[in-house]
């Protein structure tokens, strides 16, 4: 992210990086002023502007495994871009070790994994298709063979979240 959660990836109904003209090209377009123009980009856009489906990941790869092509574009766009990022990180640090999946996409969305796993197979990363799909764990989903290790590991948000209240209280 950037100065606002805007930038950086489409989310689930965050734009991502855009070029700037875009906001005065939608604002003439569409008649539309700065707060509308602002609750397009942050609220109706990303994977759910694309997909026209919604900003649940699990409803768009639904919609995209029933042959929905907006949703399925919006699954594309979104590994893309986030292949992007990695590939652009590994330039600033001269290589990558470990890509670690978590949290929401990253934890649950098995084929999103794969499809952005597979825009980096250039750098030789492969993953294990099996050990993908495995929910829950903490797993390490490469092959063997890859130059990259890639793992999902869970997240518990809410304990987090109550331990660091616990710390702040004490």
């Amino acid at each position: 992210m950037g100065l606002t959660p805007l930038g950086g990836i489409p989310m689930c109904a965050r734009s991502g990086d855009l070029d700037p003209s875009v906001v005065t090209y939608i604002m003439n377009q569409a008649n539309l002023n700065t707060e509308e123009v602002e609750k397009l980009l942050n609220k109706q856009s990303g994977v759910f502007g694309i997909s026209g489906v919604s900003a649940d990941f699990r409803d768009i790869e639904g919609a995209s495994a029933e042959g929905n092509e907006r949703a399925s574009l919006a699954l594309d766009v979104y590994a893309y871009r986030v292949a992007q990022f990695i590939a652009s990180y590994a330039v600033t640090l001269q290589g990558i070790d470990v890509i670690t999946f978590t949290a929401g996409v990253g934890e649950n969305q098995f084929h999103s994994r794969k499809k952005i796993c597979d825009n980096l197979k250039f750098m030789g990363l492969e993953i294990d298709e099996e050990k993908n799909k495995i929910r829950g764990e903490e797993i390490l989903i490469s092959s063997p063979n890859s130059k990259i290790k890639v793992y999902v590991i869970p997240t518990d948000e809410e304990m987090m979240i109550a331990k660091d209240t616990l710390e702040l209280i004490k």
